[in-house]
């Protein structure tokens, strides 16, 4: 059976759809067998991933950004805890914050003969927050607000969006009182600025708010920010893009298994970069430990290097 591959022409500001015949002609340059679609708006890929799970194709391919990543992987866990094919990965994204963690390049033609070869295959986590399953990370309160400010943003590309969506954030974001629970611990009424769990190390291209992950150690990396006013955010954070941030005395940090969040007020929350609350009150989040099977590359992606200490 040949590989499935669901390219979403929206990624990357609709440039990942001015590629489609690009990616083509290398797989076929490369005598691969594969079978190309296109999504045709969100959630398409949820339901093409879940379709060629059953017409069994292997692997299926996600050609696409972190949200295309992430909607195949719903599609892949759709039925159990574990995928039961392999994920492959072409960068067609904006950050591409998954794929630069695994280390698959991102040139094209490069990471269309990794993806043929299929020599670094690795096991890995995923997660659920509530219903969802997520690979990479969830982000809550103010980092969720930078992305649905960045949505709005137009004229800038790249990693600079999401600087702008912090920008934007700072003007008028209201600070959040929640209750977090994880394997034996407790915090009650916590007024916050941020909560993020990560699978992963990066986020936003740029950003490192759990720089320790693992992807494969079976953990949530889980923190949060105490609540701060606008120009202790702005001192915090360039700290996020080295990690040096986790040694702060405003953030708090642990692993766990297992995270319950109740907020007193309606928060915005995002899996994997994409908006899934924009007015969520109670999250139950755990761990897939070794969910999905991903062609990866040779090796890991380089981290910022200046997290523990």
């Amino acid at each position: 059976m040949p590989a499935k591959i669901i390219l979403n022409p929206y990624a990357n500001r609709w440039g990942a759809g001015k590629l489609r015949e690009r990616v083509a002609a290398v797989l076929q340059t490369l005598d691969y067998a594969f079978d190309l679609v296109q999504t045709e708006g969100p959630g398409h890929a949820v339901t093409l991933a879940r379709q060629a799970v059953q017409a069994g194709y292997d692997p299926i391919v996600a050609a696409g950004g972190d949200g295309t990543i992430s909607e195949i992987v719903n599609g892949l866990l759709a039925e159990d805890d574990a995928a039961p094919v392999r994920l492959g990965l072409l960068p067609l994204g904006s950050a591409n914050d998954y794929i630069v963690q695994l280390g698959v390049p991102l040139d094209l033609e490069a990471a269309c003969r990794n993806l043929v070869e299929a020599r670094y295959e690795r096991v890995l986590d995923a997660g659920r927050v509530n219903d969802r399953a997520f690979m990479n990370d969830v982000n809550m309160a103010f980092g969720a607000q930078v992305n649905v400010e960045a949505a709005t943003i137009k004229r800038l590309r790249g990693s600079l969006i999401y600087l702008g969506g912090v920008f934007k954030a700072l003007r008028h974001y209201h600070l959040p009182r929640v209750t977090f629970a994880w394997d034996g611990g407790l915090v009650q009424d916590k007024p916050i600025i941020l909560a993020y769990v990560g699978i992963g190390w990066r986020t936003g291209g740029v950003f490192h708010l759990t720089p320790d992950a693992v992807q494969d150690d079976g953990l949530l990396d889980f923190i949060y920010g105490d609540a701060m006013g606008r120009l202790q955010t702005l001192r915090l954070l360039p700290k996020t893009f080295d990690g040096s941030h986790v040694h702060a005395p405003a953030v708090f940090s642990t692993r766990c298994t297992r995270l319950d969040v109740i907020s007193a007020e309606p928060i915005p929350v995002l899996a994997d970069g994409e908006i899934i609350y924009r007015d969520a009150r109670e999250l139950h989040i755990r761990i897939l430990p070794g969910a999905l099977r991903v062609l990866a590359g040779p090796q890991p992606g380089v981290r910022p290097g200046v997290s523990k200490g």
